[in-house]
């Protein structure tokens, strides 16, 4: 176990390196991969690189706390949380990335599209980074996760304590439910070729990828609400609470990662290309 949260860990930190190359060379100035030279200069795209190479920065820190002794005694919320949405982050990466690749393989060249903000090899070493430091940092988690919480992962929904907070629970689950189920069925409207909403440039826009990207993000929406709703409600009381766990932990963090890296683009009005 201590051999695999090494390997995994220090993985997940190789994996991050061209992703975080990348944005250092973007933060310096540097227009490598840019289509348009001029991009890399505006504030909006220089704000979204500094947020991103934080966030991957953050990563590595994560990754080194799950594979050293001296992680089992950081506080429990510093780890969770990031690792949270970093989990949310990654986990599309971790799905996408080889469907994409075989994609490729098979595919005849495509003709390249004219308003693309980046060249295709950009578009490429991003994704497997992405895949890959989600996967390996999935990994290093569950091996740290079991290290330390082995005898709650062990349980079952029938073995959760209802304390004090359980009606709020309940109710709290149920609306947050109904709202990720919603968000999730609109994904996935649009993830089977669904109009609803879309302005005509994100009609313009779609790609094989972002039909794809759409139906994972409905189904780990639609997940984590039964994931949390059998939880808090013990519908089906045998069920492995990490089974329970990991529905509720991907599809939360999902929505709250992609929903907030939305918001801190659109509400400011950063337009990226």
């Amino acid at each position: 176990m201590r051999v695999a949260r090494l390997i995994a860990g220090y993985g997940a930190i190789v994996f991050m390196l061209p992703y975080l190359a990348l944005k250092i060379a973007w933060l310096s100035g540097n227009p490598i991969g840019f289509n348009d030279a001029s991009l890399v200069a505006r504030p909006g795209m220089i704000a979204a690189n500094a947020m991103s190479f934080g966030m991957d920065f953050v990563a590595v820190g994560l990754a080194l706390t799950f594979t050293h002794r001296w992680g089992v005694r950081v506080p429990a919320w510093l780890v969770l949380f990031p690792m949270w949405v970093a989990s949310g982050f990654l986990a599309p990466a971790v799905v996408v990335a080889p469907i994409a690749i075989i994609r490729q393989a098979l595919a005849a060249n495509p003709a390249p599209h004219t308003n693309a903000m980046l060249q295709p090899w950009v578009g490429r070493v991003v994704t497997a980074s992405f895949a890959g430091q989600g996967a390996a940092l999935l990994v290093a988690f569950v091996l740290y996760a079991r290290t330390r919480w082995s005898d709650l992962l062990r349980s079952t929904s029938a073995a959760a304590a209802t304390g004090a907070t359980h009606s709020v629970q309940v109710i709290l689950a149920n609306v947050a439910s109904l709202m990720a189920a919603a968000a999730g069925a609109l994904h996935l409207v649009w993830a089977f070729g669904g109009t609803a909403g879309l302005s005509q440039r994100a009609l313009s826009g779609r790609t094989a990828q972002s039909y794809l990207l759409n139906g994972i993000w409905g189904l780990m929406s639609i997940g984590g609400a039964a994931g949390v709703l059998t939880m808090v409600h013990q519908w089906y009381r045998r069920a492995p609470f990490k089974l329970l766990l990991a529905l509720t932990w991907i599809g939360g963090g999902s929505m709250f990662a992609w929903g907030l890296w939305t918001l801190a683009l659109v509400l400011p009005g950063i337009v990226l290309g």
